[in-house]
């Protein structure tokens, strides 16, 4: 045959917020008041459906649910909580060479189209912290590379490093997928 089929799969992701400023409007002496901790990483999931049209070249469509970063801030015993939360979909176009009948590299190129809610720390000038929320929309640019393995005709594994941007954040994704062709 041609080489040409369809698959879907499945990815758990562990995404990473390294450059994320939950308390971007407050000084560090006014944070040494407060119990404030903030995880800056979590899983997320990936839905994907992809075309793979030779040896080579494939196009993916996917949902993703970004994993959440946080906060909490505990002020005179009240807990002050915030999150930075994205849905999104995308497009990508996959290179893949195939490396042996099982092993095979794969790099990506696509567009992110994301929907972020984020909550912020302030400071409401009455000595009371709060928090104040943004959403916003946007597409950034997804790159990314992996390395998978076939472990048939119909079942794959695949893990890949991915780099993005949402609301001005570099996002970095590490992906374990589970692929299946039909």
């Amino acid at each position: 045959g041609s080489g040409q089929f369809n698959y879907a799969g499945v990815t758990v992701l562990n995404n990473s917020y390294d450059e994320l400023d939950l308390s971007p409007q407050i000084e560090a002496s006014q944070l040494s008041t407060l119990e404030y901790e903030d995880n800056l990483s979590d899983e997320g999931f990936r839905i994907i459906w992809g075309h793979q049209f030779n040896n080579y070249i494939a196009f993916e469509v996917g949902f993703t649910s970004f994993g959440t970063a946080s906060f909490t801030a505990t002020d005179n015993e009240t807990d002050i909580k915030g999150e930075f939360s994205t849905t999104a979909g995308d497009i990508r176009a996959v290179g893949t060479y195939p490396i042996n009948n099982s092993l095979f590299l794969k790099a990506q190129v696509g567009l992110v189209s994301w929907d972020n809610e984020t909550d912020t720390l302030v400071d409401n000038g009455s000595a009371v912290f709060d928090t104040e929320k943004q959403t916003n929309k946007g597409n950034s640019l997804l790159t990314g590379v992996g390395i998978g393995y076939g472990f048939n005709r119909n079942v794959a594994v695949a893990f890949d490093f991915e780099k993005t941007e949402i609301d001005k954040i570099t996002t970095e994704n590490l992906g374990l997928s589970l692929l299946l062709r039909f």
